[in-house]
């Protein structure tokens, strides 16, 4: 009998025209630890608002994700003691499923002796998840450009190292998946689609090479964002603070409701200033953080 103990953080996908592909991993984390036990399933839950969210029971995401593996390997154990710790906020479009979903799965790997190469962890959250973007940050860390294609990944991750910084604004209020996912056409007119593949192509090359003055113009979306940006209270007035106090970008996190500006580090102290100080007038029950990229993914801590 064992224990092992995860860190795996939150994750920002789409980040614009990006859908379903590009994917960021942030310095907000959540922690499990698992404990081989002689028998049952246990799961402690330390955070009181999580604790509201997340069942302590066979449907709790870790423990599926754990027993996926497992059922993969032909590993049985006798039973399980989970301790869970979140920061990262759920159904905020901050990737929580996904942490759970890798963090599980990497627990799992850990205490079966399976030996599982991250790339496949990878594939494993993304067969669980339905999409790659927020599973492959959440792995291998960065900023991440990921395709799942018959069961198998492939992807890219770029190490950011500190001359951005990212402000996620985060509402007091959730969206669900489903729900986001479900405002959004069937078909798009061809001209729509040659204006995501424009940006998202030009959203790449400016986070590779770090001509980050194109930010500005590679951010914009026209497959998602239109149709989620209803269910986000405020959101023109609050985009356009954040464009005049000097954000190189501003996209909606995932599904929703999250936003998330990207500013350079060395201004990103004063535009926290201006821009907390009109949320808190317009908006004080949000939070907001001031995050850098995680460039490792999730790792074993004990």
């Amino acid at each position: 009998m064992g224990t092992v103990k995860v860190r795996v953080p939150g994750t920002s996908a789409n980040m614009g025209p990006g859908f379903d592909s590009l994917g960021l991993a942030l310095s907000i984390y959540n922690y499990i630890e698992a404990t081989e036990t002689d028998g049952g399933l246990t799961i402690e839950i330390l955070d009181a608002e999580t604790k509201e969210f997340l069942p302590t029971d066979e449907k709790n995401l870790v423990y599926k994700s754990m027993k996926y593996l497992f059922d993969k390997v032909g590993y049985q154990p006798k039973g399980l003691k989970l301790t869970l710790k979140s920061e990262v906020p759920v159904t905020r479009g901050l990737g929580s499923s996904s942490a759970c979903i890798v963090g599980g799965l990497m627990c799992a790997n850990e205490l079966s002796k399976a030996k599982l190469s991250k790339r496949q962890i990878m594939e494993m959250a993304t067969a669980i998840e339905g999409h790659s973007d927020n599973v492959c940050a959440a792995c291998v860390g960065g900023f991440t450009v990921s395709v799942y294609n018959k069961e198998e990944i492939f992807y890219y991750s770029h190490k950011i190292e500190g001359d951005l910084k990212f402000l996620v604004l985060i509402p007091d209020y959730a969206v669900t998946t489903q729900k986001a996912r479900n405002t959004l056409p069937g078909y798009y007119p061809r001209r729509e689609v040659a204006f995501n593949i424009s940006h998202a192509s030009l959203m790449v090359a400016s986070m590779v090479s770090g001509n980050y003055e194109n930010l500005l113009c590679a951010i914009d979306d026209k497959v998602h964002e239109p149709y989620r940006k209803v269910f986000i209270d405020g959101y023109q007035k609050i985009y356009n603070k954040l464009k005049a106090y000097g954000a190189l970008g501003t996209y909606i996190s995932g599904s929703g409701p999250t936003l998330v500006s990207v500013v350079e580090a060395d201004d990103a102290e004063f535009f926290l200033e201006d821009i907390s100080e009109y949320m808190k007038k317009t908006h004080p029950t949000w939070t907001l953080k001031l995050l850098d990229v995680d460039n490792e993914g999730v790792k074993i801590i004990k």
